[in-house]
């Protein structure tokens, strides 16, 4: 089984070694006048989308903070980039196994100890492969099964060995990786849909707790889209979980804006999307209440 990604994303996970490989990052007007050049130009060969790829990331990687603070001061340029990244993007197919070596050490460490029953089960993409969730939730028996950048539907491929071996009695869910490919909304709460159908027939007493899609300092850059859809899914996922019984949608973005609505620039690492430990303070308070009052319910 495959699955289709935009090339344009995977940029964000190299954002260093692209700024690394370019030995200079344009300024404004230098940056504009790259843009222009390259919308003019119909050709798309290799080395131009390479170039691309890397000049542009390494100049939005230097203006992130900045561009979240006041936009419109890059609103030509966003919206020349954008031009240019629709020319450029090809769609990417990857395995969906392609993160079996850490489902392999899951099954290893598995093998080697004891875990608790009945567990309060974290699983989802690298939001939730960088939470310390043992020392975030001392008091639960938790159990973390992220893994990569997982998409949903990868989530469902690996099914068996993150989630049903594990038997929760809590299941936390985040994944934002289908909307920062450029998946719809509508595509996206399908992938989750098939997943939680699956999570109710095999568990139908399991609580869930499907957590919001986060913001980034980069999502205008992974795609133009990215943010507004991120807000719709959140809200159809809302809306999804009110109809159904031992599910509950978790707002944790809200905290990680400004009362402005910007994003906050200090709770993320250099990259502009994974968290730093301050991000995750932030989420830890919201998750213990919510866990808590579902565990007095066990």
């Amino acid at each position: 089984m495959k699955n289709t990604f935009l090339a344009i994303f995977f940029i964000a996970f190299s954002i260093s070694n692209y700024a690394q490989e370019t030995s200079t990052t344009f300024n404004d007007q230098e940056f504009l006048a790259y843009l222009e050049n390259l919308s003019e130009n119909k050709e798309a060969a290799s080395e131009t989308k390479k170039e691309f790829r890397q000049k542009s990331w390494a100049y939005w990687s230097a203006n992130k903070i900045d561009y979240n603070q006041s936009p419109e001061k890059y609103k030509k340029a966003l919206s020349l980039y954008h031009l240019n990244q629709e020319k450029f993007n090809n769609d990417r197919v990857i395995a969906l196994d392609r993160f079996k070596k850490a489902i392999e050490n899951f099954k290893s460490f598995d093998s080697r100890n004891t875990l608790p029953k009945n567990p309060v089960l974290f699983v989802g993409s690298s939001s939730i492969v960088h939470w310390e969730t043992a020392k975030a939730f001392p008091e639960f028996p938790v159990i973390n099964r992220g893994f990569g950048g997982a998409s949903i539907p990868e989530i469902i491929y690996y099914y068996d060995d993150v989630i049903k071996k594990h038997t929760p009695a809590i299941l936390v869910i985040y994944s934002d990786i289908d909307v920062e490919a450029g998946k719809s909304p509508s595509v996206a709460v399908a992938a989750y849909d098939e997943l939680l159908t699956k999570v109710k027939k095999d568990f139908p007493e399991t609580e869930v707790l499907l957590l919001a899609m986060k913001p980034t300092l980069i999502d205008d850059f992974l795609g133009k889209e990215v943010a507004k859809n991120k807000i719709r899914t959140n809200e159809l996922l809302s809306e999804y979980c009110a109809t159904e019984e031992h599910m509950k949608f978790v707002d944790v973005s809200t905290p990680m804006l400004k009362p402005d609505d910007a994003v906050r620039s200090d709770i993320f690492l250099e990259d502009g999307l994974h968290m730093n430990p301050l991000g995750y303070t932030l989420w830890n308070p919201i998750l213990k209440k919510e866990i808590g009052e579902l565990m007095k319910t066990k």
